[in-house]
């Protein structure tokens, strides 16, 4: 799902994108000529493995997203700690953000149900 930066004002724009078991939805709203503020939120459930014993499991999420992006490099002159993503051909690709942001999600380590009882975690 492609929205061109030219058709993003400064009224929010929303958007939804359903892919698989996961829903992000949320807006788009203009901050100046090259910025698009992207607030959100992704939910739904994805697959992954246990980090302890590599049995399958199925993940649920329920994630606020607050992004900055930027058409083409950001160049910001206060050192900001703002999340941002680059687009180069004038498109914003709502599907790349969410496989951004499930792919940082799943950095996080995921124990079944099994692997929680043994490290005393349930």
């Amino acid at each position: 799902m492609n929205i061109a930066f030219s058709k993003i004002s400064k009224e929010p724009i929303s958007f939804e994108l359903k892919v698989d078991n996961l829903i992000f939805k949320g807006n788009l709203k203009r901050i100046d000529s090259k910025l698009v503020n992207c607030k959100g939120v992704i939910f739904g459930t994805f697959e992954h493995i246990c980090d302890s014993c590599g049995s399958d499991l199925n993940i649920n999420i329920n994630e606020n997203i607050a992004l900055i992006i930027s058409d083409g490099i950001y160049k910001d002159s206060k050192e900001s700690l703002e999340d941002v993503m680059e687009f180069f051909d004038n498109n914003i690709n709502i599907k790349d953000i969410l496989h951004s942001e499930v792919e940082a999600y799943k950095s996080d380590y995921f124990y079944c149900d099994n692997c929680k009882i043994y490290k005393g975690e349930k």
